[in-house]
């Protein structure tokens, strides 16, 4: 389980592009708002006691009679959380939505580390979510892929649940990436908890292409289960319960989307598991600007 090596190799120079996101978080390649000691300068203000006299403007001080420090921009990584839904409605399907959603999970982290930017990688399905160490930089690639090879899968706690508890456990105003297929009736409301942080949301809904259209399971009696709660339902497949079904998918699509692109906090997206990895993050996450 490990990306293409051509898309790492054209992704190298890639980055998460900054809506309400900030670098925040240890020392980067980002400009943030915090003043100190970089490279760059960023304005002057006036000599407090206890200021570093080094900083002093002498020129300003000639000019002027008073004292003035020099201030520079600092720094910072972006702090980066890719949480893939790991849990069992994820090990259905074929292609296996969990599967591909992994994949697709170390190739957003690998963006994140060949930035300069720190990611930890959560996977949701047990009890806590199942968080990475926080890493930064591309050499780290290797560990960030075997860290997700190496998760358990298959546990029952809904998405919605994992997301409540990673709120609290996330910096201000990250970069939040969301990977699953969103079967679980509280998702809406803890999307909605989430951008009210002002954090950038990108969030991927998985389907298989028999979610997308059953058709291709025939007609006749079926027994629907779900895989986290056990519950069961008996229907029979015939055109019309494919109809209402198709159009009861649509608008699930179609509220998710406005929940998460309410006022901006976020970009939605909906990729079937039959789809092609490298040309979703390659064109498509580009021409929507979530990566330069």
């Amino acid at each position: 389980m490990r990306p293409d090596s051509r898309l790492l190799e054209q992704l190298v120079v890639a980055r998460y592009r900054l809506n309400r996101a900030q670098a925040s978080v240890g020392v980067g390649e980002r400009r943030s708002q915090n003043k100190g000691a970089g490279m760059e300068f960023a304005a002057h203000r006036p000599y407090r006691e206890g200021d570093d006299v080094r900083n002093l403007d002498p020129r300003l001080l000639a000019r002027l009679g008073e004292p003035f420090v020099r201030e520079y921009f600092v720094d910072r990584q972006l702090p980066v959380y890719v949480l893939l839904d790991g849990s069992a409605s994820m090990l259905t399907g074929e292609p296996q939505k969990y599967r591909f959603g992994a994949v697709l999970a170390q190739v957003l982290g690998f963006i994140a580390l060949a930035s300069g930017d720190r990611v930890q990688l959560g996977v949701s399905g047990g009890k806590r979510v199942d968080w990475s160490p926080q890493l930064q930089g591309q050499s780290r690639a290797e560990m960030l892929f075997d860290w997700l090879g190496k998760r358990p899968t298959g546990g029952r706690t809904p998405f919605s649940q994992a997301l409540a508890q990673a709120r609290s456990e996330m910096k201000p105003r990250a970069m939040v990436v969301l990977v699953g297929d969103f079967m679980d009736e509280g998702v809406d409301a803890q999307f909605k908890l989430l951008a009210g942080a002002r954090h950038d949301i990108v969030a991927i809904h998985l389907a298989s292409p028999q979610e997308i259209d059953p058709a291709a399971l025939g007609s006749g009696p079926v027994r629907l289960s779900d895989a986290e709660n056990g519950e069961a339902l008996d229907l029979s497949l015939n055109p019309a319960v494919l109809e209402r079904y198709r159009a009861a998918f649509a608008q699930w699509r179609s509220r998710l989307e406005q929940t998460i692109s309410r006022g901006g906090a976020g970009q939605y997206f909906f990729l079937p598991t039959s789809g092609d990895i490298n040309s979703f993050v390659g064109l498509e996450l580009r021409r929507r600007y979530v990566i330069s």
